[in-house]
């Protein structure tokens, strides 16, 4: 399971006095009002993209079909 999402960190950066953000490479995708709600969104996010990485490669393919249906 060594996907290019996975070798990205998520890093806790403090944007203002009163703001925190998780921030993977330039995006910002959780945010808190203190570094330790920023830190749990950043657990958050782990934890999701472990369990749907998991769930991609547990599930059962299906198969792509070359025709296009029409009406």
């Amino acid at each position: 399971m060594s996907t290019m999402q996975d070798n990205e960190q998520l890093t806790v950066k403090q944007k203002t006095p009163n703001h925190w953000v998780v921030e993977r490479g330039r995006n910002e995708i959780a945010g808190g009002l203190t570094r330790q709600a920023a830190e749990a969104e950043r657990e958050l996010v782990r934890r999701l993209r472990r369990r749907t990485a998991q769930m991609r490669s547990t599930a059962p393919r299906r198969p792509r079909s070359s025709s296009v249906l029409t009406r």
